[in-house]
C-alpha cells in the first residue's frame, strides 16, 4: 500500500483529506508543522509528501528541500490558498486548496505510476 504523508497546520483540513485518500486505498498519515513532518519522515517510509505552503516555523518549500536530503526522489505536492508557487526542482506540482479533490488524487496517482481502476465488466 503507498504511503502519503499529508502536511497542514489546519489540522482538520489534514485529517478530513487524510480520510479521503484512506477511501482510496492509501495509507494516509498527518502531520502538523515541518518539524513534526521531518520526524514522521524518520520514523515511517513515505511515497509522496504533500504539503501546506504555509506553515508557521517552516514553509512548504523548506520542508520539500529538507526531505529531499534524505530521499531526492520522494515527489512533493504543495497545496495552498495564496495563488501558485515556485517550488523549483523541490515540488513536482502546486495545488489550490480550494480545488484540492479530485486534483490531488489525479497528481498523486500521476506521480506514483498508478492507473485509475477500471469498473467491472457486468455479467448478464
Amino acid at each position: 500500500m503507498r504511503a502519503i504523508l499529508f502536511v497542514d497546520d489546519h489540522e482538520v483540513l489534514a485529517r478530513l483529506s487524510c480520510e479521503i485518500l484512506e477511501m482510496q486505498g492509501y495509507r494516509a498519515v498527518s502531520a502538523y508543522n515541518g518539524e513534526d513532518a521531518l520526524r514522521k519522515f524518520d520514523e515511517e517510509d513515505f511515497d509522496i509528501l504533500v504539503t501546506d505552503f504555509r506553515m508557521d516555523g517552516m514553509n512548504g518549500i523548506e520542508l520539500a528541500q529538507r526531505v529531499h536530503q534524505k530521499d531526492p526522489n520522494i515527489p512533493v505536492i504543495i497545496v495552498t490558498g495564496y495563488g501558485p508557487v515556485d517550488g523549483g526542482k523541490d515540488v513536482v506540482a502546486c495545488l489550490q486548496k480550494e480545488d484540492l479533490f479530485p486534483a490531488l488524487l489525479e497528481k498523486i496517482k500521476a506521480f506514483l505510476d498508478e492507473k485509475q481502476p477500471q469498473p467491472a465488466a457486468k455479467t448478464a
